[in-house]
């Protein structure tokens, strides 16, 4: 059943979040692609003015304009569920003109989330029910893990916005590789974000409970079978290739075991998500 579920409605934004002052809306269509093609680019966006490109409202992947306006960096992978079919489909065109000179970042955020709201009907709320999860728990024989070194880069995973880099430092960085065989790799993260990290590559969320503390570098690779990249198209050479692994890599679950020393549990628990409750098609606007 549904433990709580506060709305997330625009007043969440700042209130000295500027505002857009001349917008265009308009549906647009991609040219067909080839299996594997990712989005172009978004747009060409400049501070306090933006282009998004041809792009998605939400797509069947959880990616596009809802996805992007209301994930920050602590819960870019909550799955948002909800809404009427068509928005999966549906690609537009954002071009706009803000007052003063506000980043990309914050137009993409929360002042989208206001354009959204205005322009779409957007209606979404963040939910938590109970639900089929993974525990990361520890494997027999300990873990296998590998200490973050501090100063080697900043990490950001649950901040937002990010923190601000010291002279000559960067961000940690994090990727997940769905080629053969798939990876996730991860600088300076901790067990708990390694374990939010995991949640696009498996069917469900996965939730720390290996009681250690610290960040470490990890990385580990795996078969493509029994996760989210089992039916995703290899392209090799900018070919279309077999979905099977040509490898004999360890399904996710031996792997964690074997390369990591932690190992994944079935369990019911907390499952995180946004729900849309109504959306429209915006009128179209020249």
């Amino acid at each position: 059943g549904v433990l709580n579920a506060p709305p997330l409605r625009a007043q969440n934004a700042p209130a000295a979040t500027p505002k857009f002052e001349v917008v265009s809306i308009k549906p647009c269509q991609l040219p067909p692609q080839r299996p594997g093609d990712m989005y172009p680019p978004r747009g060409n966006s400049s501070p306090g003015r933006l282009g998004t490109g041809c792009y998605p409202l939400l797509d069947d992947h959880g990616m596009g304009l809802i996805a992007n306006a209301y994930s920050s960096n602590a819960d870019r992978f909550t799955p948002i569920d909800g809404g009427p079919s068509w928005i999966h489909s549906a690609f537009y065109e954002i071009d706009a003109k803000a007052e003063g000179n506000p980043s990309v970042r914050m137009m993409m955020t929360s002042m989208m989330r206001v354009l959204l709201e205005d322009r779409f009907q957007l209606k979404i709320r963040r939910q938590t029910s109970e639900g089929p999860v993974y525990f990361l728990s520890v494997a027999r024989g300990g873990p296998k893990l590998h200490p973050f070194t501090e100063g080697n880069c900043t990490p950001y995973y649950s901040s937002d916005p990010p923190p601000t880099l010291q002279p000559g430092q960067k961000y940690c960085g994090s990727n997940i590789s769905a080629m053969s065989p798939p990876s996730v790799e991860v600088q300076g993260a901790t067990l708990d974000e390694f374990s939010k990290l995991l949640r696009q590559v498996l069917d469900r969320p996965v939730l720390d409970k290996t009681g250690i503390a610290g960040r470490f570098d990890i990385h580990v690779e795996f078969s493509r079978e029994g996760t989210r990249m089992a039916g995703m198209p290899l392209m090799r050479d900018g070919i279309p290739a077999p979905a099977s692994d040509p490898t004999d890599a360890p399904s996710i679950f031996t792997a964690l075991q074997e390369q990591l020393g932690l190992r994944l549990e079935p369990a019911k628990g907390p499952v995180e998500s946004f729900v849309i409750d109504h959306v429209e098609k915006p009128r179209e606007e020249r």
